[in-house]
């Protein structure tokens, strides 16, 4: 659902409104800590000491768990996350490009014609994972398209 429109699940499948959490394995639980509370300014929620993890907000709606290697629920293991990327809004942009900058954390900026005139910047986060910061609403893309 988004602003009180359900948006229907592709050939009738599961209606899933959003991500809750990502959990991303990492090495060095002090580097991700820096990396995602410090650069990127997630809040820090929880922090499980004897499972060697912390969790941080993006968003409203999506928590980060990083944890170190270990075998979690159901069974999860973590693995390489190639890429993911957060929303941010276009008057927030330059601002998050610049705190990147700072921090010589900005690996490549692009600007996407096909999708609303969005601008997206990359950044590698400690372990390799490839954290995408993109103006694009998806919500919104697919308010428009229903």
């Amino acid at each position: 659902m988004t602003d009180g429109k359900e948006v229907p699940a592709a050939g009738g499948g599961i209606p899933v409104t959003g991500v809750s959490e990502l959990v991303l394995e990492v090495v060095d639980l002090e580097a991700a800590e820096e990396f995602y509370a410090g650069a990127l300014g997630l809040p820090v929620v929880e922090r499980w000491p004897d499972r060697e993890a912390i969790w941080v907000m993006a968003g409203d709606r999506t928590r980060i768990g990083l944890w170190r290697p270990q075998v979690g629920l159901a069974r999860g293991r973590g693995g390489i996350h190639v890429h993911y990327a957060m929303h941010i809004a276009e008057a927030d942009y330059d601002a998050a490009v610049a705190r990147l900058r700072e921090r010589g954390l900005v690996t490549g900026e692009h600007a996407f014609a096909t999708y609303e005139t969005s601008r997206a910047v990359y950044a590698d986060d400690p372990d390799g994972n490839v954290v995408e910061l993109w103006t694009w609403d998806v919500a919104n893309h697919l308010r428009h398209r229903s």
